[in-house]
């Protein structure tokens, strides 16, 4: 599991040294540079970066909540398809809960990239798609769930009784 923090980490630093090159040439031909880029991962690669003790699909999928320019999107898209991992689609459609706390993985230059918090995307999760997940939210229920699980999911009206 850990093995995608550091592929997600090294991505991002080669995106920043990509960025800083690209925005001096820029400069260099009296144009403007381009903006600080902010990714947020959220998602099951998040739940694998952040090492949450429960059985998880692997995934090559990506979900990130970006701001970034186009030319700096296809660039990280690039890098995560170079190292076997998809940028995908529409990532950036995942619910999230206005709770939800980020922790910084990369700051850079240029680019900062942020991991979702567990209880926030085990949430998401549980309300938006229990089916899909219902192994996964039972898991973490008979393993103990946080206090800040069982609060987010009472704010956003989870009904938790289907995955016991």
């Amino acid at each position: 599991m850990r093995y995608l923090v550091c592929v997600l980490v090294a991505i991002a630093r080669q995106l920043d040294h990509w960025l800083i090159e690209r925005s001096a040439e820029l400069r260099g031909d009296g144009l403007p540079a381009y903006a600080h880029a902010e990714i947020k991962v959220v998602g099951q690669a998040a739940l694998l970066e952040a090492g949450v003790p429960l059985q998880l699909a692997a995934t090559k999928d990506v979900d990130v909540r970006a701001s970034y320019e186009f030319a700096v999107e296809q660039e990280f898209r690039r890098l995560l398809e170079e190292n076997g991992r998809v940028l995908d689609p529409v990532g950036h459609e995942a619910w999230m809960p206005r709770e939800t706390r980020y922790t910084a993985l990369y700051s850079g230059k240029l680019v900062t990239l942020l991991v979702a918090d567990a209880d926030a995307i085990l949430v998401s999760k549980a309300l938006k798609a229990p089916a899909k997940n219902r192994p996964l939210i039972t898991e973490y229920l008979a393993k103990g769930a946080s206090t800040r699980f069982f609060d987010l999911a009472k704010r956003y009206g989870v009904d938790l009784e289907q995955f016991t």
